[in-house]
C-alpha cells in the first residue's frame, strides 16, 4: 500500500508539471515494471485510479465536475504494453460475448488521419491532393506543393480565379495563400479564397476550424467570413472553430488583435482571449489557455477541462467515426491531458480505459466507422 501511494503522488505531481527527472525516471520504472508483470499488475493499476476515484468523490459534499486526467503523452510509448493488457483483462472478466468483440476490436482498428485534402477549382475540377505532402502554395500563375515538386494546377494569371481547400473527416492540410498567410485546416473543414486578393482587402471564407498566420498588411485588411460572424485583423494568429455542427463559433487569439463584427455588433480580442458567438449573432469573451485550442496544429490532443462529449467529437472528427452513446452521458464529466494524434483509435481508447474509466462510471459506447461498421468499445 505504501508503493502504491507513493505512485499516486507521483503521478499527480507529474500530471502538474513537478516531477523531477529522478522522480520521472522513477514513474516510468513503475510503469514498465507492471506491463511486464502484464494482467496481474496492471489490474491492480486500474484498481488503484479507481480507488482515488473514489476516496476523491467521497470527500466532496457537494461534487462539483469531475476532471478526469491522462497521463501525459511522453509515457505513453511505455505503457503501450500495459493498456493492451489491461484492456483484455478486462474483457476477460465478463462474459464470453466480449471475447469475440475484443478480437473484433483488434482487427477493426481505425488509423489516425493524415494529410488528405481536395483542390477545387473555379470550374469545379476536383483534384485530390499528395497524402505525401502537407501542404500547397498559391500564387498568381500557378499552384503546387511546398518542396517544388509537381505543378498542380496552372492559373491565368490575368483573371481572380475562386478556389477552395477541403479536408475530410480524418485530414488535414496546409496553405500558403497569395500574399504569404499561412492556414492550417483541421479535419472535415473548408477554405474558400481567391486566387489572387483584391487591392484593397484580403477575404477567405472558412467552415470548419483553421488556424491562420496572417501577414500583416495595412493597406489590406485580412476578413476570414464564417457563417454569422466575420474577422477582421491586419497581421496576427488565431484559430477559428466554425463547424456546422457546432452551436458556437469560437474565435481564439494567440498573438496580435482582431475585430469581431456580426450583423449589428462589434468586439475586439486581444491574444489569450475568445470569442464565442451564436448563431443569432450574440457575441461572449473570456481569458482562455489557448493551448487546448491550438494544439490540434501540432498534432496534438490537448484537453483542458473538456466535457466527454466535445473530447469524443474532437476523436469523431480526426479518425472519421461516428460515436453513439448507449446511455446518457454525465454532464459533470471533463477530462485533462494531452495525447498525440499519430496514434490508432484502439490506442486513444486504451488510454481512457486505463486513466478515464477504472470507476465503471460508463458501461458502453458503441462506435462505427463510415467504411468499417460497428467497432463497439465497451468501458
Amino acid at each position: 500500500m505504501q508503493e502504491r501511494e507513493k505512485i499516486k503522488q507521483l503521478f499527480d505531481r507529474y500530471q502538474r508539471g513537478q516531477c523531477t527527472a529522478e522522480e520521472k525516471a522513477d514513474l516510468h520504472a513503475w510503469f514498465n515494471h507492471y506491463a511486464e508483470r502484464e494482467a496481474d499488475g496492471l489490474d491492480d493499476l486500474a484498481r488503484l485510479y479507481q480507488e482515488d476515484a473514489q476516496e476523491q468523490d467521497n470527500e466532496v459534499i457537494n461534487p462539483a465536475p469531475k476532471v478526469r486526467r491522462i497521463l501525459p503523452y511522453v509515457a505513453a510509448a511505455i505503457l503501450m504494453v500495459a493498456m493492451i493488457a489491461t484492456l483484455i483483462f478486462n474483457l476477460s472478466r465478463h462474459k464470453p460475448g466480449r471475447e469475440a468483440l475484443m478480437a473484433k476490436l483488434e482487427k477493426n482498428d481505425v488509423m489516425p488521419g493524415g494529410n488528405r485534402a481536395k483542390l477545387t477549382l473555379a470550374d469545379g475540377t476536383a483534384i485530390d491532393l499528395d497524402r505525401d505532402q502537407n501542404g500547397i502554395m498559391v500564387s498568381a500563375n500557378k499552384i503546387n506543393y511546398p518542396d517544388g515538386n509537381g505543378n498542380i494546377v496552372q492559373l491565368d494569371d490575368n483573371v481572380v480565379s475562386q478556389l477552395a481547400l477541403s479536408t475530410p473527416k480524418g485530414g488535414t492540410y496546409q496553405l500558403m495563400l497569395a500574399d504569404g498567410t499561412k492556414v492550417w485546416l483541421n479535419a472535415g473543414s473548408t477554405l474558400r479564397y481567391p486566387s489572387q486578393f483584391a487591392k484593397n482587402e484580403r477575404v477567405v471564407e472558412i467552415i470548419g476550424e483553421a488556424y491562420f498566420s496572417v501577414v500583416k498588411d495595412k493597406t489590406r485588411p485580412f476578413r476570414v467570413i464564417s457563417r454569422s460572424q466575420q474577422v477582421e485583423v491586419m497581421g496576427t494568429e488565431f484559430n477559428i472553430s466554425a463547424y456546422n455542427n457546432d452551436r458556437e463559433i469560437k474565435t481564439t487569439l494567440v498573438s496580435g488583435a482582431v475585430r469581431l463584427k456580426t450583423k449589428d455588433k462589434l468586439l475586439l480580442l486581444s491574444p489569450g482571449e475568445q470569442a464565442a458567438c451564436s448563431e443569432k449573432g450574440d457575441i461572449q469573451k473570456q481569458p482562455i489557455d489557448v493551448q487546448p485550442f491550438v494544439a490540434w496544429k501540432n498534432g496534438e490532443f490537448y484537453f483542458e477541462n473538456t466535457p466527454l462529449t466535445e473530447m469524443l467529437k474532437q476523436l469523431s472528427r480526426w479518425y472519421d467515426i461516428d460515436v453513439v452513446y448507449a446511455r446518457e452521458i454525465p454532464p459533470n464529466e471533463r477530462f485533462s491531458g494531452t495525447m498525440s494524434r499519430n496514434v490508432t483509435l484502439q490506442t486513444v481508447l486504451k488510454l481512457l480505459k486505463i486513466f478515464f474509466f477504472c470507476d465503471n462510471s460508463f458501461k458502453v459506447i458503441p462506435i462505427y466507422t463510415a467504411n468499417q461498421g460497428d467497432i463497439g468499445f465497451i468501458f
